[in-house]
């Protein structure tokens, strides 16, 4: 998730020790020096640093209790709880349960806009809690609705994206417009003297000021800026729609062109934008082919098109990647496993209809993530995901070879497709720092060695030997098989 913004920042100069918080500028120092501090220890002592964090949304509060009107208290305030309910070191720190940190940032969030509504920092910071509440609702499994909820309130966030983008790009156009008048009138006004004339004697000026002094640095909106707001509205697009894809139905029937008109705008505007910024300009391009990729599978699913269509036009849009780097092969990847997941569960024909289809977009897919495996500088968990990647396609492959699907191809290969997702699974769990992911892929891996035997035909074994291995207890196991099931990657029959 792109990070909290601050177009406005707060300076400080000539600081002093406080000894009474009397005024909003006093309470302002306390909070940020608390944020100074939980700054310094956020590396090395992550719980540290959130205790910090909280002392300085105490110090917010405590403002806020006197002068309940303080735009800057509203605002720095729900930044920090932003940045504690969703930096990934902190997260962990969290004595509370995540959805809890991210409903009250949401409050504080609401908070602020009611006192300033055109606040594009606000604004921006506001749909990305809302975000983060939708992603967390689509992988909660204690309620049958909340893909449904997840939706509205990405819905909200979008609304607020646009919001912040409009007053952005006013803001834009005004510095563009005093910018360009500045320059009609010469350099005179640059040469006026703004600073404050000493005395011929060398003493201190009479009105120079001695406390600590606040004062807000507007940053004025820039092209990046306007790039960085269109990018997360293009994300959160992306997002709703592969809830959609998750859970076809539950969106309505327009959601689809109103998605397609919002990104249509978009990408023109991201479009003009980055001739000012031609570095942007491959951040813009994955951006668009990870869009292109969700709402090519949505309009599959809702039978807008067919899959020749969705193959040709997704190949498309990764066709535009022009910087091979780790990020861009891998969502190819992810897209082309998509494809394959779309064509097997959507009744836009026969269960052998497509299987070719299936198979060389699965057999591309392994191909990139190989590439990216080997291409210089890929960290440790990029190496980890290119190897869990392949082994869910390696698996799609095998689960190819049985009824009703029992592509040739794949019956030709089954056992060694899942030998090789086995290896494939136990690298994951070797690199990934993820505790979870790991003992995910351990599972996957166990499912993968019982695939061999049953296509040795060495019969069916008892899976619960499976299902008991995992430290994570009988439950988990069985939830995570359950999951296999419902996509694809194993088939019912074979348990």
């Amino acid at each position: 998730m792109p990070k909290p913004k601050s177009f406005t920042k707060q300076a400080k100069i000539k600081p002093k020790k406080q000894t009474s918080l009397d005024t909003v500028e006093d309470f302002q120092a306390a909070g940020v020096d608390f944020e100074d501090a939980a700054g310094k220890w956020r590396a090395g002592d992550a719980a540290k640093s959130v205790r910090f964090f909280h002392r300085a949304v105490e110090m917010y509060n405590q403002g806020l209790r006197k002068f309940p009107q303080s735009i800057d208290l509203a605002y720095n305030k729900a930044r920090v709880q932003l940045d504690l309910a969703t930096h990934p070191i902190l997260i962990d720190q969290l004595q509370r349960p995540l959805e809890d940190a991210l409903e009250e940032a949401l409050v504080s969030h609401r908070y602020a806009l009611q006192l300033d509504p055109n606040n594009a920092d606000t604004l921006f910071n506001a749909s990305q809690v809302l975000t983060a509440i939708a992603e967390l609702k689509a992988t909660s499994e204690d309620s049958e609705t909340a893909d449904t909820e997840a939706l509205k309130v990405l819905q909200e966030a979008i609304e607020l994206q646009r919001g912040c983008l409009s007053v952005q790009e006013r803001k834009y156009q005004e510095f563009l417009d005093q910018e360009h008048a500045g320059k009609g009138q010469g350099e005179a006004a640059t040469d006026q003297a703004t600073q404050i004339p000493e005395p011929e004697d060398g003493s201190e000026p009479a009105n120079a000021v001695e406390e600590e002094q606040w004062f807000n640095i507007v940053e004025p909106v820039t092209c990046d800026t306007l790039i960085d707001t269109v990018l997360a509205q293009l994300g959160t697009l992306t997002t709703l729609c592969s809830i959609i894809n998750s859970s076809p139905g539950i969106g309505p029937a327009h959601v689809l062109s109103w998605v397609e008109e919002l990104s249509t705008d978009l990408l023109q505007k991201v479009q003009t934008f980055s001739r000012h910024q031609p570095s942007r300009l491959q951040e813009i391009v994955l951006a668009r082919g990870n869009l292109a990729s969700a709402t090519l599978e949505t309009g599959y699913r809702y039978r807008r098109i067919d899959a020749e269509t969705y193959k040709r036009e997704r190949d498309a849009a990764f066709e535009l990647q022009f910087d091979r780097s780790v990020e861009s092969i891998i969502a190819n990847a992810r897209s082309l496993i998509a494809f394959n997941s779309a064509l097997a569960e959507a009744e836009n024909g026969g269960v052998q209809l497509h299987s070719t289809l299936r198979w060389n977009a699965l057999t591309a897919s392994i191909e990139n993530l190989k590439s990216a495996s080997a291409i210089q500088g890929v960290t440790q968990q990029e190496l980890a995901t290119t190897h869990i990647l392949r082994g869910d396609a390696s698996l799609y492959l095998c689960a190819m070879a049985f009824p009703p699907v029992s592509h040739q191809a794949a019956v030709n290969s089954a056992t060694q497709n899942a030998k090789n997702a086995e290896v494939y699974y136990l690298n994951s769990s070797r690199l990934t720092r993820d505790e979870e992911e790991k003992d995910i892929s351990l599972l996957k891996s166990a499912v993968a060695q019982y695939l061999q035997r049953y296509s040795l035909g060495q019969g069916q074994d008892d899976v619960g030997s499976i299902l008991t291995s995992s430290p994570r207890g009988q439950q988990w196991a069985t939830k995570q098989l359950e999951d296999m099931v419902a996509e694809n990657l194993v088939s019912q029959a074979l348990f």
